[in-house]
């Protein structure tokens, strides 16, 4: 086992059928979860252990703590997804990991003990522990008959921006086929809007023919600074979405490889702070990896791990930016592409850009052996800031009749007499 961390997180994400859904503790406490590479050398074979032959126990007092065992296991990828723990009898929960390795659940009977097995050179384990208590500054992990003792990494609080996330819910722009009564509302509305321009235009007309004396006076409202001012909305600033080109389309990807480069410890303390929810904090530290340098397989994650930090705070023209470029990366990893392209997806059919989402839900598609699923509070929360994001684009840069009222009002008056 190489590369250990431990840290106590607030909640983790169990597999439950085809989904994974976040589970937490017990009010005031929190899961520990370990994590590292557990290496097979060639020609080596790993026996399968039960889960009750892993514990780990607390250092501040190892000779009275009672040790614990995981209650749940999995693989990291990008963060730590876990297998649930009501494996049946004889049924057999594997996950393939690339072309790298396989870690699979099993127990022989109802009442044996889930067995874990792994296959391949090395796979990122995951193990999480609950009921450990306070916790001092090392934990002791006993493993296949080995003993690891393990610096925990303090836990810190989210920060208020990861709450901007949790909006109201909003309600969906069409909540389905529309009625014979909602359309024939809808017609007469259109009915009188286009009566309403018409009558404005053949006022502004007749205004232009009035003797010189009816022309704006010093005294009369500026209507050109009223337009300036409805321009200084507060999302003018906004911009349009980037879109989707041939270089974000990939068909093949490339392995992880080992971490390395001067960035290397901000991008592991960013994977820590993404986990624990605290966004902003995550975003700096792979801001700084990037910078630094990283391998180039790393640097792709690190692109996409911005993204899926921009994403939970609601600033969804960084996301799609950060995720574009973990796409168009010069060396892209399925464990990078594929949250990009789901968190893509999601974006795009919210913002009506169908082509573009179907191009992402293609690259997804390709990639599903990875076995990365969008949670789905996180693809809620995702479309409540896209709509956002829509309503305000929309606001700032109005089409069709809104934008024709517009310029019908605002013509500039006529100051020459006929």
């Amino acid at each position: 086992m190489t590369t250990l961390k431990a840290q106590m997180v607030p909640a983790i994400w169990v597999l439950d059928g085809n989904e994974y859904v976040r589970e937490s503790p017990p009010q005031g406490e929190n899961f520990l979860e370990i994590q590292g590479r557990l290496t097979v050398p060639p020609g080596a074979l790993l026996d399968p252990m039960a889960l009750s032959e892993i514990r780990v126990r607390n250092t501040r007092s190892a000779a009275i703590a009672k040790p614990q065992s995981p209650f749940v296991v999995g693989l990291s990828i990008l963060t730590c997804r876990y297998f649930p723990p009501e494996t049946r009898a004889h049924d057999l929960s594997r996950r393939i990991v690339g072309h790298d390795g396989s870690l699979g659940l099993s127990r022989d009977s109802a009442s044996a003990p889930l067995t874990l097995a792994i296959e391949g050179s090395h796979v990122d384990l995951c193990m999480a522990f609950a009921g450990t208590g306070r916790m001092g500054g090392s934990v002791s992990l006993e493993f296949a008959g080995h003993s690891f003792t393990i610096p925990l990494t303090p836990m810190e609080r989210p920060r208020q921006a990861a709450k901007a996330t949790a909006d109201p819910p909003t309600r969906p722009y069409w909540d389905g086929l529309l009625s014979s009564r909602a359309t024939l509302i809808a017609g007469l509305c259109l009915l009188i809007l286009g009566l309403g321009t018409l009558a404005i235009w053949r006022w502004r007309t007749h205004r232009a023919f009035l003797p010189a004396r009816h022309a704006k006076s010093p005294d009369d409202p500026d209507v050109a600074t009223a337009e300036g001012d409805a321009s200084r909305s507060p999302g003018y600033e906004l911009v349009e979405p980037e879109r989707v080109s041939s270089e974000h389309c990939r068909t093949s990807f490339v392995r992880v490889g080992t971490s390395a480069g001067p960035g290397k410890a901000d991008f592991e303390a960013a994977l820590r702070a993404l986990q624990g929810e605290r966004f902003s904090d995550a975003d700096t530290l792979l801001e700084q990896a990037i910078t630094k340098g990283l391998m180039a397989t790393f640097e792709c994650g690190a692109w996409s791990m911005r993204g899926q930090a921009a994403a939970a705070i609601g600033e969804i023209p960084r996301a799609i930016s950060y995720f574009l470029k973990a796409l168009g990366g010069p060396e892209v990893t399925a464990q990078a592409a594929l949250p990009a392209a789901m968190h893509l997806a999601v974006i795009y059919r919210e913002l009506g850009l169908r082509a573009d989402a179907v191009k992402m839900e293609a690259v997804a598609t390709t990639l599903k052996s990875v076995n990365i699923t969008l949670d789905p509070e996180v693809n809620r929360r995702l479309k409540q800031s896209t709509q956002a994001y829509r309503r305000a684009l929309r606001a700032t840069h109005p089409t069709g009749l809104k934008a024709l009222a517009t310029r019908l009002l605002h013509r500039p008056r006529s100051t020459s007499a006929t």
